[in-house]
């Protein structure tokens, strides 16, 4: 997906997509919008998924074989990415109505 902002070729009602601008924040930043917890949700999420499994009996190979699986890519293509672009909204919500924007 590309970057859709009005006046640069997004018509009225299309998503807003920064992912061609944000990135992990360093020296090396190749990116616009450089953020220092880029990748905290990445971390979080794979390791509650990683800790359920094991709390559920789970080997460590038997975890590592689900999170380097196709099952782990289809979640995120699937109900886990929708999860996560709803707590998102949320929370973008929340941040709006604590500042009152």
């Amino acid at each position: 997906m590309t970057k859709k902002l009005p006046g640069e070729g997004a018509a009225e009602g299309d998503p807003y997509d920064c992912t061609g601008l944000i990135g992990q924040l360093g020296e090396d930043a190749m990116c616009e919008w450089p953020m220092s917890s880029f990748d905290a949700p990445a971390y979080t999420v794979w390791n509650a998924i990683a800790a359920t499994f094991n709390r559920a009996g789970w080997s460590d190979h038997q975890i590592r074989d689900w999170l380097q699986s196709k099952q782990a890519r289809w979640a995120m293509d699937m109900d886990l990415g929708e999860v996560l672009r709803a707590a998102g909204e949320a929370y973008a919500r929340k941040i709006l109505r604590e500042t009152g924007g």
